[in-house]
C-alpha cells in the first residue's frame, strides 16, 4: 500500500493561511470534506479530538494530524505547507511547517495504524522536508513525495531480496 495512492492533488495545500493549531485544523478539515464529501465540522471535530490526546506534532517541523471517521468510505490524506511555522505544540519547541494529515474510514485502523508509520519514516528526511517547503505548487509537492515514496519502497525491495547471512 501507497501512501500517495490516498493523496491527490487537491488535496495540497502549498501555502496555508491559518496562523494557529485552530486555523490549520479548519483548513486541513475543509481539504477532506471537500474531497470526501463528509461534514467539515465533523472531521474537524475529529482532528481537534485527537489533537487533545497529544500534539501529532512529531519535531523536526512536521506534524501528522490524523483521524479514523465512522462516516468515510475510502482513506484520504492531505498535504498543507506553511512557510513561516505554526505553533503546534512540537515536543522540539518548532514550529510546523509540514502538515500531512490522514482521514480513515473508523473500520480500518490496520491500514490507517500503517500509512501513518509510512508518512512518519517518509518524514524523517531533511531534503525532502526542505525541498516539500520550498515547492510552490500542488503538482510539485505530490511528485516529491510519489518519489521519495518510490525510492523508500525500492530500498525496502533490495532489503528483502538481499541474502541474509546467517552467522555461525
Amino acid at each position: 500500500m501507497r501512501f500517495t495512492d490516498y493523496l491527490s492533488e487537491d488535496c495540497i495545500c502549498p501555502d496555508l493561511t491559518a496562523r494557529d493549531r485552530g486555523g490549520v485544523l479548519h483548513e486541513l478539515a475543509g481539504m477532506l470534506a471537500a474531497r470526501t464529501h463528509a461534514p467539515q465540522q465533523q472531521l474537524e471535530d475529529q482532528l481537534v479530538a485527537r489533537e487533545r490526546l497529544s500534539s501529532t506534532a512529531i519535531g523536526e517541523g512536521v506534524a501528522i494530524p490524523h483521524c479514523r471517521f465512522e462516516r468515510l468510505r475510502k482513506m484520504t490524506a492531505c498535504v498543507a505547507v506553511d512557510r513561516e511555522g505554526v505553533d503546534f505544540g512540537a515536543r522540539d519547541g518548532r514550529p510546523v511547517r509540514l502538515f500531512v494529515t490522514l482521514a480513515s474510514p473508523a473500520h480500518a485502523p490496520g491500514t490507517h495504524l500503517s500509512v501513518l508509520a509510512r508518512i512518519a519514516t517518509l518524514m524523517r528526511d531533511t531534503r525532502l522536508r526542505q525541498a516539500l517547503v520550498e515547492a510552490r505548487s500542488a503538482s510539485a509537492i505530490r511528485e516529491l513525495l510519489v518519489r521519495a515514496e518510490d525510492a523508500y519502497l525500492a530500498g525496502q525491495a533490495r532489503a528483502e531480496a538481499s541474502p541474509h547471512v546467517n552467522a555461525p
